[in-house]
């Protein structure tokens, strides 16, 4: 029989025989279903039948210090607990009927099966210290709560309940006793203290009283469980007693001081070390592949009296053991003809063969005797390893592990989600604690391995509901961040699809093949791959002349990919960044950007994750060198402060220097938006391939605080770079303006320098379209619309994003705007209609050549109160006298009262006409505000967030770029090469 110190018996109190009946029906019913994570139920009682699922109402064990259930579902129900009927007996026949039934027809299975028997019907006697309840459940019985948690030197307070009474109802009624006592007994001057039955807990115990020397009896608690709110206590009496010898009593404890408690025999234990019952306590509770209950969360409280085929086979281990060693027992084995029978078809050695059937003395008889013995023995562990797996669920097969002491043959998925790791430490199950109590409530585990270079929280699987985006019957892989994971063979670092057939390896010691029964007819299985995973990338090995024919494939080809290892990550940035930093490299406008997103894209889809943030980082700190370099350069060309230079009109071909010494400011805007957004992308699927990580994991907030700082680098280029090149735009619009309020476009000699400009531009003009022409405009216009031209351009060449471009002539329009109105307000001899009429002919010609370019739309936006206050001034004078103030408001709302009043003092009507009395502002008119615009008041620059334009998924949009991928892919099989002795190397 079972030692009486077996946690295991600590933990239900039954005798082994009531589990497990003999070996042959034992395995007989695991070809039906494998009971990892289901309950293996008998269906020869009626009481069985009665129980079609094990509610989760009843505890699971009262093991040393072990935390309480999780709270109970609204589904089960708790209805199934009947009260103990009065005669005792007869429930224990009924018990012994439905577990013991069908036991094994040999002697020894008999007699053990006889010495259960005898030790169930003894423990179901009544004694002095078991509790009775009533036999009917609604019938209130007596129940002893002890503790001086509330009172101090307080022994037990006895309440009524019944068997529906939950353990939350029982601490509040012990807390109105108390309270009531104290309030009998209070002073007036006394404040009552105020009691939480959130404060305490109740905790089911058991020990026994042992007498003192002075006569004394002292209670020595043995165990204790803290049971949870919803349980009763009445119902806990009723179906589990202690063994005998002991006895069992509720006590009242603060919840704060258990706690405590526990966390110092948690240190204790981890400081110590595990005893050897302690890891068959946890090996008994685990073997589903569940932790303990406080690890488990709620599905513990449906799984507590199921049992695994690992603890099963324990057990039987354990009982059959026992038997063989008991002396009584060990002759007694009138079956034993049939285990020779048996044994013979098991291989022997030839030289134990020769001995047996050589010997003829006392000797030899009992080398033969201990042999038949070791053969028997040997047939019980070959008994106990044949295991039928499930045919309803996927599992793993442990193919290698790391401690034979505790791992196990198959590990069932019986959720929709699994996940491996092993046992957390102290630390880590406080930070648990801290994330749930913030409500961020990471994943709990389902499988504790043992091996030590393994994580908390492992290697995530995902199967049917869990992944409703896929079809039934598939399941996804996904490794935690930093779990070395292996999928047939190569390394896991994102979430994959598993196959059946595929092969799992977990760190450095365990190897799973991954089973699906519901998947006919079965895949073969995924061998690894014959090569080893840190070998080349670029191509795959193979012979010779194999190798040699893929690897030229995949150079020339045009497939949006570029392979490289880890370690050449850094060279092949400086590779990428060196050969392309100028517009005239010969790869394009957004070569750059299109050759380190695919860098990039590489990296987040086949390399380890941490990767991907030091590229992004590295990737924008060198683009940011880069372009502070060509701002230095371009501030030596065209400096900033004023100098007599300044003043001087620019004439067109300085246009044209300053278009080409802008053209690598605005080509790295254009490449830094490029990948600005497609870093962001990057980073959000970053960010939702953390969705199943412990929440506020250090690792991945040191990695998001990297990406941050790689986006506002590329955000510094961006801004930087568009505040040089409209600063150095408007520079040279600020000198053409006043051109536009001073020409007359219908005088004969602007017309003559007109058609002069057109002769000496006609060889120059290299494009023919009509919206770019600017030869048909007067001279002084045509400065101005050549600006704007040259800065269209420069635009298109750099292939800048439209919302970056739309911005770009926002604010050279705003800027126009506001120097041209701040310089017509300010000259009031331009307020008459004569002149009015030629400043609005010179602003329509330039409104009509950016509405040929595309720009019409953002230059009326932005131009719209100049145009209205010259509007204002080409209104006829006949007309303008007779308008009142309110109708001139009315119908310029653009314009500031201020304004207005302004404009209307300062009109010319005539040498000696006064201004009408109609045009006087109302009393109470605010005019003191300023009349001029404010340049602080443009449009801020919103930094792009869209799509990127650069589809990876398409293949190489232009030869150029296909060029450059190849001599990059080509560099990079030099890398490759470089590392391989001679004899390896491949040729072209």
């Amino acid at each position: 029989m079972e030692e009486s110190g077996s946690p295991r018996f600590r933990k239900l109190h039954f005798p082994v025989g009531l589990w497990i009946n003999s070996p042959r029906k034992h395995f007989a019913k695991l070809g039906a279903r494998w009971p990892s994570a289901v309950s293996v139920k008998s269906t020869t009682s009626s009481d069985a039948a009665s129980l079609p699922e094990a509610p989760s109402s009843v505890p699971s064990s009262l093991s040393h210090s072990t935390s309480s259930l999780a709270p109970p579902s609204p589904s089960p129900s708790p209805a199934f607990l009947r009260p103990r009927p009065a005669n005792q007996q007869s429930r224990a026949k009924r018990l012994s009927h439905l577990f013991l039934k069908g036991r094994s027809n040999s002697d020894r299975d008999r007699a053990i099966g006889e010495r259960e028997r005898e030790i169930w019907a003894h423990s179901a006697t009544p004694s002095s210290h078991h509790y009775l309840p009533p036999a009917s459940s609604n019938a209130p019985g007596l129940v002893k709560i002890y503790g001086d948690a509330l009172s101090s030197g307080a022994n037990y307070r006895s309440l009524l309940a019944n068997m529906h009474s939950t353990a939350r109802q029982l601490i509040q009624q012990v807390i109105t006793r108390y309270t009531e006592r104290e309030r009998e007994n209070e002073s007036e001057d006394t404040a009552l203290q105020k009691y939480s039955p959130e404060d305490f807990l109740l905790c089911d115990v058991i020990g026994k009283p042992i007498q003192q020397p002075d006569g004394a009896n002292k209670w020595q608690t043995e165990c204790r469980r803290s049971v949870a709110s919803w349980e009763c206590p009445l119902q806990l009496v009723d179906m589990w007693r202690p063994k005998d010898g002991f006895e069992r009593r509720f006590e009242i404890q603060r919840l704060d001081e258990y706690e405590r408690e526990e966390k110092e025999k948690e240190k204790e234990r981890e400081r110590d070390g595990e005893s050897y019952q302690g890891v068959r306590w946890r090996r008994s509770r685990m073997s589903s592949g569940g932790g303990p209950e406080e690890e488990r969360g709620h599905r513990g409280r449906n799984t507590e009296l199921r049992r695994s085929i690992s603890d099963m086979n324990l057990s039987l281990r354990r009982r059959q053991g026992n038997a063989s060693n008991d002396p009584r027992r060990s002759g007694n084995a009138p079956n034993g003809q049939d285990r020779k029978n048996i044994v013979s078809m098991i291989a022997a050695e030839g030289g134990e063969v020769t001995g047996s059937r050589s010997g003829g003395g006392e000797t030899d008889r009992r080398t033969r005797a201990a042999e038949e013995d070791r053969d028997t023995c040997d047939l019980e562990v070959m008994s106990q390893s044949l295991i039928l797996p499930p045919t309803d669920r996927p599992y793993f097969l442990l193919l290698q592990g790391y401690d034979q002491s505790k791992d196990f043959v198959l590990y069932i998925m019986a959720g929709h989600t699994h996940v491996f790791g092993r046992k957390p430490t102290f630390r880590e199950r406080e930070m648990d604690r801290e994330r749930e109590g913030k409500g961020k409530r990471p994943l709990k585990v389902d499988t504790y391995l043992s091996a030590p270079d393994l994580l908390a929280r492992h290697l995530l699987i995902r199967r049917d509901t869990a992944i409703p985006e896929q079809q039934r019957g598939q399941a996804l892989a996904r490794p935690f961040r930093g779990g070395p994971v292996t999928l047939n063979g190569a390394p896991l670092y994102r979430e994959a699809v598993l196959k059946p057939g595929d092969l799992l390896g977990l760190g450095s010691h365990f190897l799973f093949l991954y089973r699906d029964p519901r998947v006919t007819p079965a895949p073969p299985l995924a061998l690894p791959p014959p090569w080893q995973s840190d070998m080349s990338t670029s191509y795959s090995p193979g012979g010779m002349t194999d190798r040699q024919e893929m690897l030229r494939q995949y150079l020339g080809s045009t497939e949006s990919l570029l392979r490289f290892q880890a370690k050449h990550a850094d060279a092949l940035l400086q590779e990428i960044i060196s050969k392309n930093s100028s517009p005239d490299s010969g790869g394009g406008a957004l070569a750059p950007a299109y050759l380190l997103s695919l860098m990039i894209d590489y990296a987040s889809k086949h390399l380890d994750p941490a990767l991907l943030p030091q590229l992004l980082l590295k990737a924008a700190n060198q683009i940011k060198g880069i372009v502070w370099d060509k701002i230095k350069e371009f501030g030596d060309k065209h400096p900033t402060q004023n100098s007599a230079e300044a003043d001087v009109e620019l004439l067109p071909p300085s246009v044209q220097k300053l278009s080409s010494d802008l053209q690598p400011l605005m080509f790295w805007m254009s490449n830094a938006t490029e990948l600005l957004n497609f870093f962001q992308v990057k980073v959000e699927a970053m960010e939702k391939e953390w969705e199943f990580e412990a929440p506020g994991d250090p690792v991945l907030s040191a990695d998001m605080d990297t990406c941050s700082e790689a986006l506002a680098q590329l955000d510094d280029v961006i801004m930087h770079t568009f505040q040089q090149c409209v600063y150095h735009l408007t520079k040279t619009l600020y000198s053409l303006l006043p051109a536009l309020l001073d020409t007359n476009p219908f005088s004969s000699e602007e017309k003559k320098k007109g058609k002069a400009g057109t002769k000496d531009r006609a060889g120059n003009e290299e494009e023919g379209d009509e919206e770019e022409d600017v030869s048909t405009l007067p001279p002084t216009v045509a400065g101005l619309v050549e600006v704007y031209r040259c800065s269209l351009q420069l635009s298109r060449d750099a292939c800048l994003s439209p919302p970056l471009t739309s911005q770009t002539f926002g604010y050279l329009f705003f800027f126009t705007n506001t120097s041209l109105l701040n310089t017509l307000l300010e000259r009031d001899s331009l307020f008459s209609w004569s002149r009015a009429v030629q400043i609005r002919t010179n602003l329509d010609l330039v409104l009509d050549w950016l509405q040929g370019a595309g720009l019409g739309d953002i230059a009326s936006e932005f131009l719209k109160k100049l145009s209205v206050t010259v509007n204002f001034l080409c209104i006829p004078k006949t007309r303008l006298i007779q308008s009142s103030w309110s109708s001139l408001q009315e119908e310029h709302p653009l314009l500031s009262p201020s304004q207005l009043h302004h404009l209307l003092t300062h009109y010319k009507l005539g040498p000696t006409r006064a201004p009408p009395s109609s045009w006087a502002p109302p009393l109470g008119t605010e005019l003191g505000g300023d009349i001029f615009e404010s340049f602080l008041d443009h449009p801020p620059l919103i930094l792009p967030n869209e799509t990127p334009r650069l589809d990876l998924t398409q293949p190489i949009p232009s030869p150029e770029l296909i060029k450059e991928v190849t001599r990059l892919r080509t560099f990079l099989w030099g890398l490759d090469q470089d590392e391989l002795p001679a004899n390896q190397r491949t040729r072209l």
